[in-house]
C-alpha cells in the first residue's frame, strides 16, 4: 500500500510526481507501492530527462514509491507493516519522545552563485516559518542542510566534505543544490537524504523525514519553477536576490551547471514584478538580479531581460536600486543597445558581469562559448562609450586544456586592455562528465603559474583611483563592525566605506570620495540624506 508521508507543500508552486525516495537507516528492502530499493534492479529517471517522469501538477505530500522505511512484522503471520520512527511507536508509557514537526534545529550552509544564496535563503525562510530553529554550526544542530555548487572543483569539496563532517557528527543530512542535481552517480552513493535544485519548496519535508531517521532521494527535476512568493529569510536586512530564471543555452565543455540547472526556464514579468514590490514593502533598498545567463531571459515565454528590467524599474519605489545579474555575451548582445538605456535609468546600478573566459579565439571555440573575442570586445567597448564609468566584471579561466602560450598571450593582452572593475580568476579543474574532462590537460605548475600571473596584474592597478575627489549619491546596505564603517555603493557600484552610522542604512546619502585602493574607496558623508 502507498504510504502518504509529510505535511503537505508550503509553496505556493504547482507540484508533479516526484519519483522520490525516503530510505530508513536500517537498509529496508521494500518500499511503499512496492517499488524496487537498494540492492536490487533499481530502475531511476535520469537526471537530464524532462519526459513522462516530468508532470505539470506537484502532488500534495510524498507519496509512493517515495518513502524508504523500516519495516517490522507483525504479529499475523505473512502481514507485514511499517515500523513508526522517532516516538511514532508507541510505548506503555504513551506519548513520550514523539517526533514534533518544526522542534528542532536546523543549520544551512550555502555554496556558490546569487542564485543559489537566493535558494538558501528560500529554503531557510520555510524551515523557519514551520518552527525550526536555525543555527550557525553543526555542533548546535539536529540536521544539517548543505546547500552545494558544482561549478568549481573547491566548492564542490567543501560542500562534500561538510556532509562528511555532518555525518561523522552524527547528524542528519540534506545534500541540496547542484551537486546532486549534476552527478547521479555522486548523489546516489552518499548515505544523506538529496534535495534537487528543482525541488527546493520540499525542504520542510525532507528535513522532516530526515530528522525520523529516513534518506529522501527528491532527485527527479520539474518543468515548473518553485514560487517566489516563498517565505525567506535573507541573510542582508536591506538586499535581496530574486531568481529570474532557471538554466541556460550554452554547451560549455568544462561546466556541469546545465545538466545541474537544465534549459532556461523563465519566471513571467509579472510574477518577478510583484516580487520587488513585496521586498521593496519590506524594506529592501538593493535589488539584485540572479540567473545563470540573464541574457538568455525570456527566450521561452515570448519576451527578454530588456522589457523585465524596464518593468521593474517602473515599479521600484524612490530609493530602491537595481542591479543585472550575470550574462553570457550571445545572448545579451541581441539587446545591447536597450540594456544601456536601462543601466542610465536612475534606480539601475551601471553594473556588467559578462564572462569573456578567454582572449583567444581558438581556445573559446574549444570552450564551445559560442562567441568571438571581437563580439565581446565589441559589446565592452559600447558599454564603455556609453556610460564611461560603468562596472564591468568579467571571468577567466587559467590553463583551459586547450590553451598554448600564444593564447594565453592573447588572454592577458585583453586583460591588461579593459582593466576590467572585477575579474574571477580560476584555475582550469576537470568536472567530472563534461567534455573538457576528456582533453589533454596541462601541467599542474603550466595552470598554477598562469593563474598568478593574471592575479599579480588584477592586484597591481587601483580600479577606484578616479574616484578621489568626487562627490557622489551613495546607497548605505550593510555595515563592517569590525572597523566601524557603513558600507554603500555609488550609481557605478563602487564600494564606499563611510564612518560607522545605523542610520544611514538603508537610504543615500551625497558622499565626498578620498582615500581609494582597488577594492574600495573611503568617504565621508557631506548631505542630502535620503
Amino acid at each position: 500500500r502507498a504510504l502518504a508521508l509529510g505535511a503537505p507543500p508550503r509553496g505556493k508552486g504547482r507540484r508533479a510526481d516526484d519519483g522520490a525516495e525516503v530510505e530508513s537507516p536500517a537498509g529496508s528492502r521494500r518500499a511503499a507501492g512496492g517499488a524496487v530499493l537498494r540492492g536490487q534492479a533499481e530502475e531511476s529517471c535520469d537526471l537530464e530527462d524532462y519526459g513522462a517522469g516530468s508532470l505539470d501538477v506537484r502532488p500534495e505530500a510524498l507519496g509512493q514509491g517515495e518513502v524508504r522505511r523500516r519495516f517490522k512484522h507483525s504479529d499475523k503471520a505473512g502481514e507485514v507493516r511499517p515500523q513508526r520512527c522517532d516516538g511514532e511507536e508507541r510505548t506503555a508509557g504513551g506519548a513520550e519522545g514523539a517526533f514534533l514537526p518544526g522542534r528542532h534545529r536546523v543549520f544551512v550552509r550555502t555554496f556558490g552563485c546569487p542564485h543559489n544564496a537566493s535558494d538558501g535563503e528560500y529554503m531557510m525562510g520555510q524551515l523557519k516559518e514551520q518552527g525550526y530553529t536555525l543555527v550557525d554550526s553543526i555542533e548546535e544542530c539536529d540536521a544539517c542542510v548543505v546547500n552545494s555548487c558544482t561549478v568549481k572543483h573547491p566548492s564542490e569539496t567543501r560542500a562534500i566534505n561538510l556532509v562528511t563532517s555532518a555525518r561523522q557528527a552524527g547528524k542528519q543530512v540534506i545534500l541540496a543544490g547542484c551537486v546532486p542535481s549534476g552527478d547521479k552517480k555522486l548523489a546516489e552513493s552518499l548515505d544523506v537524504s538529496i534535495l534537487d535544485v528543482s525541488q527546493m519548496d520540499r525542504i520542510v519535508e525532507v528535513v522532516e523525514e530526515s530528522i525520523k531517521g529516513h534518506t529522501v532521494k527528491l532527485t527527479q527535476k520539474r518543468k515548473d519553477l518553485p514560487s517566489l512568493a516563498l517565505p525567506k529569510v535573507r541573510r542582508d536586512k536591506y538586499s535581496e536576490i530574486i531568481t529570474i530564471n532557471a538554466g541556460c543555452l550554452g554547451n560549455c565543455t568544462f561546466c556541469k551547471t546545465k545538466a545541474a540547472r537544465g534549459k532556461v526556464v523563465s519566471y513571467p514579468i509579472e510574477e518577478i514584478v510583484a516580487r520587488a514590490r513585496q521586498v521593496a514593502a519590506e524594506g529592501v533598498r538593493h535589488i539584485e538580479l540572479a540567473s545563470e545567463d540573464m541574457g538568455a531571459y525570456g527566450v521561452d515565454i515570448g519576451t527578454n531581460i530588456v522589457e523585465l528590467m524596464n518593468a521593474i524599474c517602473d515599479a521600484l519605489p524612490p530609493g530602491v536600486m537595481l542591479r543585472t545579474g550575470m550574462t553570457n555575451p550571445p545572448y545579451i548582445m541581441q539587446h545591447i543597445d536597450g540594456i544601456i538605456e536601462v543601466l542610465k535609468r536612475p534606480n539601475v546600478h551601471a553594473f556588467m558581469h559578462i564572462p569573456v573566459q578567454s582572449g583567444s579565439n581558438s581556445v573559446l571555440q574549444s570552450m564551445r562559448r559560442e562567441y568571438t573575442v571581437e563580439e565581446f570586445s565589441h559589446l565592452i567597448d559600447k558599454l564603455k562609450a556609453a556610460i564611461p564609468d560603468i562596472f564591468v566584471l568579467s571571468d577567466i579561466i587559467a590553463g583551459f586544456p586547450a590553451e598554448s602560450q600564444e593564447d594565453w598571450e592573447a588572454t592577458m593582452a585583453l586583460v591588461k586592455k579593459y582593466r576590467f572593475q572585477g575579474l574571477h580568476i580560476s584555475q582550469f579543474y576537470a568536472r567530472p562528465g563534461t567534455p573538457a574532462a576528456k582533453m589533454k590537460p596541462l601541467k599542474s605548475n603550466i595552470i598554477k603559474d598562469r593563474w598568478r600571473e593574471c592575479t599579480d596584474f588584477t592586484d597591481s592597478y587601483n580600479r577606484n583611483e578616479g574616484l578621489t575627489g568626487r562627490e557622489e549619491r551613495v546607497w548605505f546596505t550593510s555595515t563592517e563592525e569590525a572597523r566601524g564603517q557603513t558600507i554603500g555603493r555609488t550609481k557605478a557600484f563602487a564600494k564606499v566605506l563611510v564612518k560607522r552610522d545605523d542610520a544611514l542604512l538603508g537610504g543615500s546619502a551625497l558622499v565626498r570620495l578620498g582615500k581609494s585602493c582597488k577594492l574600495h574607496v573611503e568617504g565621508e558623508v557631506i548631505g542630502e540624506v535620503k
